[in-house]
């Protein structure tokens, strides 16, 4: 029965727009992407914040507990945060909702937004790219030295390169998401 309710609807919703001469609204490429559930930074952002409560709170109930604290803990939560900053970045610059000063955009006309709007894509895509770089060269040298960090013991460069990987990956997806909006104000 419930299955035959949603038919109707549809079937309603298409026997209206017919009626009203209307045709169904196309949805552009970016309102495509953007209606997909689940993307990269959103699981990655949800895994590292869960990460850092579980962390935290068996560090809280360890100490309570035993008085002793987990030694580990505050330089992989140091490296979640990154992590969940470098996600959201991403995220944030394919969706085009970085910080801006409203009042000077909204005060221009449709051509200077536009140009401001791919200025604003471009420097982003720009600046992530010269992080990423710089983790990338910061990774070798620390493979070069074979440094570790001291409380995991594990070659830092494990913890560097994942970084320099999210920061190329939110250069492409401004780059992304520029490309998709070029036309819009």
């Amino acid at each position: 029965m419930k299955a035959k309710a949603g038919y109707l609807r549809k079937d309603a919703t298409k026997i209206f727009l017919i009626m009203s001469n209307e045709s169904e609204p196309k949805r552009t490429e970016v309102e495509q992407v953007k209606s997909r559930p689940w993307r990269l930074e959103d699981v990655l952002a949800t895994v590292a914040i869960a990460l850092m409560c579980l962390i935290t709170f068996a560090n809280v109930v360890l100490r309570y507990v035993s008085d002793v604290s987990i030694g580990w803990s505050e330089e992989v939560s140091v490296f979640l945060m990154l992590l969940l900053v470098f996600a959201g970045a991403a995220a944030a610059a394919f969706h085009d909702q970085h910080i801006r000063v409203e009042f000077l955009y909204d005060s221009k006309n449709t051509q200077t937004r536009r140009r401001l709007r791919m200025l604003s894509v471009w420097l982003t895509t720009l600046v992530l790219t010269a992080v990423a770089l710089l983790l990338i060269k910061t990774a070798i040298g620390e493979y070069a030295y074979q440094e570790k960090v001291s409380s995991l013991d594990v070659p830092r460069w494990w913890l560097t390169l994942p970084l320099a990987l999210l920061c190329g990956l939110g250069a492409w997806r401004a780059a992304w998401g520029g490309w998709l909006r070029r036309g819009i104000a």
